[in-house]
């Protein structure tokens, strides 16, 4: 347990606390950048307590529902069959 001497140490433990965020923020940005640069193009990210501090798992996703089409609607029909 830390015994703080004045205002300064608690100035100086909140500057270090700030960096260490910023840094987090900053290694968060240069993972996701290095998902984009190898071909990643869409990206979810969840946050979870039950997981160690600093590890990643990837889960996969083989296929697209694209925004606004027949199959995202769900209004496919059974072309030829009507």
């Amino acid at each position: 347990m830390a015994v703080f001497s004045g205002l300064e140490d608690m100035d100086e433990l909140e500057a270090r606390k700030q960096h260490q965020q910023e840094q987090e923020i900053d290694d968060i940005i240069k993972m996701l950048d290095s998902k984009t640069e190898n071909g990643v193009s869409r990206i979810k990210v969840n946050v979870s307590d039950e997981q160690q501090e600093g590890t990643v798992n990837t889960q996969y996703h083989h296929g697209r529902c694209d925004v606004g089409s027949p199959w995202s609607k769900g209004t496919v029909g059974n072309f030829g069959c009507d």
